[in-house]
């Protein structure tokens, strides 16, 4: 795997349900659940880097005032709730996208409260090991800063995070199948030259299980792969949709 870079590790990714059940999604990020009469939450992942994440923090303080059960996310008790998961050893245990110690995070959201009948406030988090190719879901109690329950399942894959999707841009631009994509980006740019950091892309990706219908990438659903989508200036897109990138094991994929 690549050496970390200074990549956002958060994406707004919701999950909901139960908070004793795993609830995922493939491809798509899934969507959190509330009561009819109240708004939806509002996913937040609170912004950080890989080197200066909460999870990295000597000490990450409780928010001073515990939210109702209810209440949409702070970015403040997101940071604590994500300190608070990293002293698991479930955490220490894993392997993130980079190959370093520690799950990958993916995302954090409002626990259902109605799985609960004590009114005290619960968030899921949603992260990715490397180390199993396995989504783990993490319910941390902010009223107790307790980790309450950890929960595995195989064969899951939630939508990729900003930094996933910037490090399989990465290793797409910096493989032998790259080519074809650099002369596109230069016909559409007048010879621009096609980088990971070139401003006239706008970049997002989705996660690639593979069917019947497509080869090159069989394993893809139980490894961690993405597939990319590289719109320039606003217009037309770069033809992405014959690779994919396999996160989990470091390759870059030629799909039909």
């Amino acid at each position: 795997m690549l050496t970390p870079r200074t990549l956002g590790i958060g994406s707004a990714i919701a999950a909901g349900a139960a908070a004793v059940a795993l609830v995922f999604a493939t491809q798509t990020a899934v969507q959190a659940t509330s009561s009819p009469e109240l708004p939806e939450s509002t996913p937040i992942a609170a912004d950080s880097t890989d080197e200066n994440a909460p999870e990295k923090a000597v000490e990450v303080a409780k928010p001073a005032t515990v939210a109702a059960a209810y209440d949409q996310l702070s970015g403040a008790e997101v940071e604590y709730v994500r300190f608070v998961g990293a002293q698991d050893p479930a955490f220490t245990a894993g392997v993130d996208v980079f190959g370093e110690a520690g799950l990958q995070f993916l995302s954090t959201d409002v626990a259902e409260p109605q799985a609960y009948a004590d009114g005290q406030r619960r968030l899921i988090s949603l992260y990715y090991d490397y180390a199993t190719n396995e989504t783990v879901s993490m319910i941390v109690n902010v009223t107790t800063g307790a980790v309450e329950s950890v929960e595995r399942a195989s064969s899951s894959q939630p939508a990729p995070t900003d930094a996933e999707t910037s490090l399989a841009w990465e290793m797409l631009l910096d493989s032998e199948l790259s080519q074809p994509l650099t002369d596109e980006f230069a016909s559409l740019t007048g010879g621009s030259y096609l980088t990971p950091a070139s401003a006239e892309v706008l970049l997002t990706a989705h996660s690639f299980v593979t069917d019947a219908g497509s080869f090159g990438a069989e394993s893809c659903g139980v490894d961690r792969c993405v597939q990319l989508l590289a719109q320039v200036d606003g217009g037309a897109y770069l033809t992405t949709s014959a690779y994919v990138v396999n996160l989990s094991t470091g390759a870059v994929l030629s799909v039909s």
